[in-house]
């Protein structure tokens, strides 16, 4: 038996290398026909009259595009193909040709030509080339989310900012594009120019067009960075007054109450975030670390009496203490449950039973 499998193994093998050699031998007759195709247009564009000439080029453009399709062993095609077009453009001084360089210009063929080329170049790492093409594509077709998007990674990336943020903003006004990364790196970016209220308004328009909630806590850490509680509660009470059920916008506005010290706020709003959803983590978190910390400035006074003064106000004082690390275990367990095995939560959860224990 092992004999039998071994030689059909060795046939299926055989015969996928000779089904792999009849697609070589395909793909590499197709290369031959598509440069066949291209040897008399690139003799046309060297002609002293021909070359002249913008159809001469309008054909070229279109012959490279089609060599990047179907060979591409040219790396460099797709951009030959955008630089005839160019070409063409600028020897139509009469404007006769407009249509059918427009045609190729902004086409399909083009498209997927620098597209598939500027791919190409991204999956061996080289970013250069590949977002040069990208750029290309957003020229090509505006209103496509894939160029912009890749323009604007690749772009950002490289650390070639101001093509970041033409490429984001093309891909979020022109093409629609809503993923929530292009908002976010172009906030980081208005925020390394010194831009605070662009990278804000980023944001903020991230939130209105995604309702992502990254976006949303990064729009509440910028405010809350920056000494800005005042306008991030302003503009946090409006989105929760417009919707009531969202417990991303009413969480966050807990969030700043909590930072402004406005406990009785913060705790009303996380608690009504807990009746629409008993099982979210970062309320029942909030709360746990609430009443952990009160617990604890709680325990300072104490530690700071003198032996009179505790023997006269301490057991009262500590008693209050331990009733507020008690009403954090409920929300530490809620978190345990929730998200089982969490390093932080076993900690706080491992400190609190033995401040409880002491607490007995």
């Amino acid at each position: 038996m092992k004999k039998i499998v071994f030689a059909l193994s060795f046939l299926v093998t055989a015969q996928l290398s000779q089904a792999q050699s009849v697609m070589d031998l395909a793909n590499d007759a197709q290369c031959q026909t598509q440069e066949n195709l291209l040897k008399p247009m690139l003799k046309s564009s060297e002609h002293a009259k021909r070359g002249l000439k913008p159809t001469t080029w309008i054909r070229l453009a279109e012959g490279y595009a089609n060599y990047t399709t179907s060979c591409g062993k040219d790396s460099t095609s797709a951009k030959k193909a955008w630089d005839a077009i160019h070409k063409a453009q600028e020897l139509d001084t009469d404007g006769d040709n407009t249509e059918d360089i427009k045609a190729v210009m902004t086409g399909d063929l083009m498209y997927s030509a620098v597209m598939n080329q500027g791919v190409a170049h991204y999956n061996v790492g080289a970013l250069e080339k590949a977002v040069e093409l990208f750029l290309i594509g957003m020229e090509v077709q505006p209103a496509d989310t894939l160029s912009t998007f890749y323009a604007g990674i690749v772009s950002n990336q490289l650390g070639n900012y101001d093509d970041a943020v033409k490429a984001f903003t093309q891909y979020i006004d022109v093409a629609n594009g809503r993923d929530a990364a292009s908002y976010y790196t172009l906030s980081v970016i208005e925020k390394e120019k010194g831009n605070l209220e662009e990278a804000i308004n980023w944001l903020k328009r991230g939130v209105a067009d995604t309702g992502d909630k990254d976006i949303q806590g990064e729009l509440i850490n910028t405010y809350i960075k920056n000494e800005m509680l005042d306008e991030a509660v302003g503009d946090m009470e409006n989105l929760v007054a417009s919707d009531p059920t969202n417990t991303n916008n009413l969480l966050n506005l807990g969030i700043l109450y909590d930072n402004q010290e406005e406990n009785q706020k913060a705790l009303d709003i996380y608690s009504k975030v807990l009746e629409m959803d008993p099982d979210n983590y970062d309320c029942n978190f909030n709360l746990a670390v609430f009443y952990f910390n009160d617990a604890v400035e709680i325990k300072k006074e104490v530690d700071a009496m003198d032996m009179k003064t505790y023997q006269k106000e301490g057991a009262a004082i500590e008693a209050k203490a331990c009733e507020q690390f008690r009403q954090a275990k409920p929300y530490f367990d809620a978190c345990d449950r929730i998200k089982p095995g969490t390093a932080e939560i076993e900690e706080n959860l491992k400190s609190l039973n033995n401040v409880l224990t002491q607490c007995k």
